[in-house]
């Protein structure tokens, strides 16, 4: 008995012993915490969300016991993907902010720490969102599921923490929230709408607008009504579209009669409806049973393939087609107007052609630009429309210019071939050519101009500038045709008599002072004579032949070419004629010293001018 008694003695001082030289042992080492023990397992995705909430580590770190289902880190990069979030902040965003992330990361938590052999085969348990975890234990293969039914699988477990274990997941648990509803873009995104969404896009601060607005409504047409939209109006594109509606200002007024300015769900609606659109013109919504349609300016309609789509300030309505408000196009002339084309306004004003374009069914009019009309007016050595008409023939010929630059058809740009060609109202073709350089267009002479602005669209069709004036073929008269027109019966048969006429048809370039028939009355009167056949024989066929001569200036002089004040000018008798303009009027005076008023001026020929006198004049005989 002494010596047992004396081996527990030796055991106690030699365990005391021991215990004094490790006199700061306090017992078996701890366990990390939950964040320490999430990072060292690789969870850092898990750690960032906790640490995101201020105050939720150290909440969890108090909880006496705890048992953490955290997602992995490919878990978490599948939910961004599911909620189209870059990052974890945009995730947090698009669940609905801080308060439903933390919701969702208490979901994972339940208290009391349970391995996975401590596990029920089939558990519900409340987590510290204060929602209810099914968890499924199939012989030690756990699964998790969600409020939305969702389920997860345990793919490490038993991870020991100082106040509990982490079981790792392979996705994101998500429990009952309310979700943030989509804005008006995510929920066109979400429904494939990609050719709404690039239409919005295209017109600056529409997409801000509608996201920002209070309450709408939004009819929304489908990839496959845009498509019949853009076949509808030949467009190839969008851009087409866009050109072909008149700009991206009527795009916006398109886009804006889908849209009203009031929630309206289908059970709102009653079976008729009228509803004042964004674009500030009536929609009409009609329902039938289950089918709702919508109804546009022009009578067209569309159904509603899929209703009530709710998005953040309001809701959308999927439509089979685009509906077309009143796009109230300018006229030919407001586009002339609004491009400063003044003088072809002037033109087309006093070629009176105003009614005719204007009332045309569809048009295309190439339409030059001032500086065009301008080179036209110098090329033809004008200084005023006024001019320009008189040197072209009058305005008749003017009516063919002008009409020679309309087509009688819709023709953008995007229509054009490599090569065209149109019959123009002038009843004479035009040459239209598309490179990649741009658009240029060729006359009867030649000639060729560039479309400078193109695809101006006005209410009847399409308007191209050009920089140049085109000339189709223009039927002048020639001397013999002008005398027959203006009844000068008297001077053709002096002309004829006196075999002249081949030589005023040949000329190169002429100027006429053409005595009327009352003018050889009188000088044969003077001259105490009946007829013309016996002053043919009082002068000789030689004597006429001066006399005729004398009234024929070998060059072309229109009244506006002539200087102000006296000139003389010398003629085909080999005498100068003296010609004398004082403001709109021309005087001529012969060799006697005779004076004769030009009583019709400016008379275009072919090779030249015609003016009408009231006398006839004399040269030295």
């Amino acid at each position: 008995m002494t010596k047992l008694l004396k081996y527990l003695l030796a055991v106690f001082f030699i365990g005391l012993a021991a215990a004094c030289e490790n006199e700061d042992y306090q017992g078996p080492l701890p366990y990390p915490t939950l964040m320490q023990t999430a990072e060292e397992s690789g969870l850092t995705t898990f750690v960032s969300a906790v640490r995101a909430i201020p105050g939720l580590e150290a909440s969890l770190q108090d909880q006496t016991e705890i048992t953490v289902f955290a997602p992995s880190n490919q878990a978490f990069e599948n939910a961004l993907m599911a909620f189209g979030a870059s990052d974890l902040s945009e995730l947090m965003m698009k669940i609905g902010g801080a308060m439903n992330l933390e919701t969702v990361l208490g979901f994972h938590v339940i208290p009391g720490s349970y391995l996975v052999r401590q596990l029920d085969e089939t558990a519900t348990i409340t987590t510290l969102a204060g929602q209810p975890l099914q968890i499924n234990n199939d012989l030690g293969a756990v699964t998790v599921i969600d409020a939305a039914g969702n389920t997860s699988r345990v793919v490490e477990t038993d991870i020991k923490m100082e106040n509990g274990v982490i079981h790792v997941i392979d996705q994101v648990l998500i429990p009952s929230i309310e979700l943030p509803k989509p804005t008006l873009v995510e929920a066109a995104q979400d429904a494939g709408l990609t050719t709404l969404i690039a239409a919005v896009s295209a017109v600056d601060g529409l997409p801000e607008a509608l996201l920002s607005a209070e309450a709408i409504t939004v009819f929304a047409p489908t990839n496959e009504a845009f498509a019949a939209a853009l076949d509808a109006f030949g467009a190839a594109d969008l851009d087409e579209l866009i050109i072909k509606l008149g700009g991206v200002d009527n795009l916006e007024k398109v886009l804006g009669f889908h849209v009203v300015p009031a929630v309206a769900f289908s059970g709102d609606l009653q079976a008729m409806n009228t509803f004042t659109t964004l674009s500030g013109q009536e929609i009409m919504v009609e329902v039938s049973g289950s089918t709702v349609t919508v109804t546009d300016q022009w009578g067209r309609t569309a159904q509603v393939v899929a209703a009530d789509v709710e998005i953040a300030n309001g809701v959308v309505h999927v439509i089979n087609n685009v509906m077309l408000p009143d796009l109230m196009l300018p006229t030919i002339v407001e586009a002339a107007q609004s491009a400063g084309l003044t003088t072809l306004i002037d033109a087309v004003t006093a070629a009176d052609l105003g009614e005719t374009l204007l009332g045309a069914e569809a048009v295309t009019v190439f339409a030059p630009s001032n500086d065009a009309f301008a080179a036209a007016l110098d090329a033809y050595g004008a200084a005023n429309l006024d001019q320009l008409v008189a040197k072209l023939g009058g305005m008749e010929n003017l009516q063919t210019v002008l009409g020679f630059h309309v087509v009688p058809a819709v023709a953008f740009s995007t229509d054009l071939e490599a090569t065209n060609t149109f019959t123009t109202l002038a009843g004479q073709d035009l040459m239209v050519e598309m490179s990649a350089s741009g658009v240029t267009v060729t006359d009867a002479m030649g000639n060729t101009a560039n479309v400078v602005v193109a695809d101006v669209a006005v209410a009847n069709g399409v308007v191209h500038v050009i920089d140049g004036v085109l000339l189709p073929e223009i039927s002048l008269p020639n001397v013999v045709e002008a005398a027959t027109a203006a009844n000068l019966t008297v001077l053709l048969d002096a002309v004829t008599a006196a075999g002249l006429g081949s030589t005023l048809l040949e000329a190169e370039a002429i100027t006429v002072f053409a005595p009327t028939n009352d003018a050889f009355v009188n000088l044969l009167n003077e001259l105490e004579l009946s007829t013309l056949q016996e002053l043919i024989d009082a002068i000789g066929i030689e004597g006429v032949q001066k006399v005729l001569g004398f009234h024929v200036v070998p060059a072309t002089a229109f009244s506006f070419d002539l200087q102000d004040g006296t000139q003389s000018v010398p003629t085909l008798a080999g005498e100068n004629l003296q010609v004398t303009r004082t403001g709109a009027t021309v005087m001529v005076m012969d060799s006697e010293g005779n004076t004769y008023s030009v009583v019709a001026a400016d008379v275009a020929i072919e090779n030249g001018v015609v003016h009408v006198i009231d006398g006839v004049l004399l040269p030295s005989m």
